[in-house]
């Protein structure tokens, strides 16, 4: 397991509570999964998020292994913003940051570094499965109990055709 990076607020004691929720939840999930311990090692640039009805905003700038919660918005920065709950649901993983995208309950500016901002969002995301483990359990379970049953479905249909191609040809055996 790799080591996660740290996760340092710019403005110590005197941050603001958005850096302080936002470097919690970031080093909460750098903890608690794998693939964003992973994601956000490798990343590299600067991602703003801005409660656009608070007036509130911060910088991440992922670095080499750290990433730092800044207060406002850095220039030059793509930057998230929507409203406070929007962004409280997507931190919480009650809304994915492409729902939100595609909802237009969050925006985006300044695609500079495309890749930071998906990471970024990834880093963010709580997995659903965190807060519903046995109803994503079940659900997957559905999806392949159907495959199978698909497969299956399919799978006997193309051996009759096979059969009855067979028997009309004369290669099927005794008749």
């Amino acid at each position: 397991m790799s080591a996660a990076p740290a996760v340092r607020l710019e403005g110590g004691d005197a941050a603001s509570g958005l850096a302080f929720m936002i470097g919690d939840l970031i080093e909460g999930n750098l903890r608690d999964f794998p693939a964003r311990r992973r994601v956000a090692s490798r990343t590299r640039g600067q991602v703003a998020l801005e409660a656009s009805d608070r007036a509130a905003a911060i910088t991440l700038s992922f670095r080499p292994g750290e990433v730092v919660v800044a207060e406002g918005i850095s220039p030059d920065t793509p930057v998230l913003s929507g409203e406070w709950l929007t962004m409280a649901q997507m931190c919480s993983g009650q809304i994915s940051p492409v729902r939100a995208l595609a909802s237009k309950q969050l925006s985006i500016s300044g695609m500079s570094n495309p890749m930071c901002v998906a990471a970024a969002g990834f880093v963010l995301s709580v997995p659903e499965s965190f807060y519903e483990p046995e109803a994503v359990a079940e659900r997957r379970r559905k999806v392949l109990i159907w495959a199978l049953a698909a497969t299956a479905v399919s799978g006997g249909a193309f051996g009759g055709y096979w059969a009855l191609a067979r028997r009309r040809s004369g290669a099927g055996g005794p008749v």
